[in-house]
């Protein structure tokens, strides 16, 4: 079976967000997308309150996310997301993290860059104690001696069939909102290392799933159906404010 890749430019919060809901509704081939945020943007985990963050900047551009988790500032990063069935991930949300949080360190090892996932401590949850997600680290979560460098949540359903979203957000320049979290720039210039963190991640994830990793692009379905969450849903200040 594949894993087919997106490497999709940097995009609108809405957008990124419409785009891997299509990709977990529609129930394609497994899906691994990386992308990036223009304009920065905060996400909020989707159980969050959008009240508790009322302190941000004005014009700070805020989305919810349909995973759970705490807030994101997204700014000089790169995010991935998987989109597949539940059948390809270890059965229980814990041994799916370790899956595949490990593939991320030994991904930043061959790039010269130390991280270590926790192993003791809280689980994750969809509603953590924090409001920012990179505030404090918890059981897999993955750490340099700087903080938490790997930000993870999932969403399941069980239609049409059991399925799994998974986020991963992977900083690489310490973003204003959060200054309190790690980054790939403690360790190395990132200038020159987008390209090869890509490649090397991408080949890391679809060898722990042990699928085939092919280059591909959404299908027509999928855009149609994305550019449809975007406003419906991910612009609409109601969903915004649903909690």
């Amino acid at each position: 079976m594949i894993l087919r890749l997106l490497v999709d430019p940097p995009a609108p919060a809405a957008w990124n967000m419409a785009v891997d809901e299509a990709m977990l509704t529609l129930g394609n081939a497994p899906t691994l997308r990386l992308y990036s945020w223009a304009p920065y943007a905060v996400s909020l985990g989707y159980f969050q309150r959008a009240a508790d963050f009322a302190d941000l900047p004005a014009g700070t551009t805020i989305v919810r996310r349909l995973t759970g988790g705490g807030a994101i500032h997204h700014g000089d990063e790169l995010t991935f997301s998987l989109a597949l069935d539940a059948t390809l991930l270890p059965p229980s949300v814990a041994e799916s993290y370790v899956l595949l949080h490990d593939a991320v360190v030994g991904t930043l090892a061959e790039l010269g860059i130390l991280s270590e996932r926790v192993a003791a401590g809280h689980g994750q949850s969809p509603r953590p104690a924090d409001r920012w997600c990179f505030a404090s680290a918890g059981r897999d979560d993955l750490i340099t001696p700087r903080g938490k460098l790997l930000g993870s949540a999932q969403r399941r359903i069980q239609q049409p069939r059991p399925r799994v979203l998974h986020h991963g957000s992977l900083v690489l320049q310490r973003p204003s909102l959060t200054p309190f979290v790690a980054a790939i720039a403690d360790a190395r210039h990132t200038d020159a290392l987008l390209p090869d963190l890509r490649a090397r991640l991408a080949s890391n994830l679809a060898r722990a799933l042990e699928l085939e990793l092919v280059p591909g692009e959404l299908t027509a379905a999928e855009r149609a159906l994305a550019a449809h969450l975007q406003v419906a849903r991910y612009e609409n200040p109601a969903f915004v404010q649903l909690r």
